[in-house]
């Protein structure tokens, strides 16, 4: 069975919902409005998410991998942005896969 990417799981008949009221567009821009990338919202009790690698300058590099692989890893990253919890982009995902695995063999 092949793993399919979120977008191709969507139903075929999409949910119905009634449209947002003003007051609740309101009520999302505010929350969202000049929030810093990586910052959760303090008020909610939730501390500050600093980047591992925040003053490490990055690289790019090329992998190849089955394509059912790298479904999962999206799959993997998509269930984390969602969940609010671990890596949330495939990249920071591999990132810590490798810091991992590389800690692991050193020992």
């Amino acid at each position: 069975m092949a793993l399919k990417k979120p977008s191709e799981r969507a139903s075929s008949s999409p949910v119905r919902r009634a449209p947002a009221t003003e007051a609740e567009v309101e009520a999302l821009a505010q929350r969202l409005a000049d929030r810093p990338y990586g910052q959760e919202n303090e008020a909610a009790g939730v501390a500050q998410v600093e980047p591992a690698h925040q003053d490490e300058q990055m690289g790019r590099t090329t992998i190849s991998w089955p394509l059912s692989l790298q479904r999962r890893v999206e799959d993997v990253a998509l269930a984390n942005k969602r969940s609010g919890n671990g890596p949330k982009s495939t990249s920071a995902l591999m990132r810590e896969a490798m810091e991992q695995y590389l800690d692991k063999s050193n020992k």
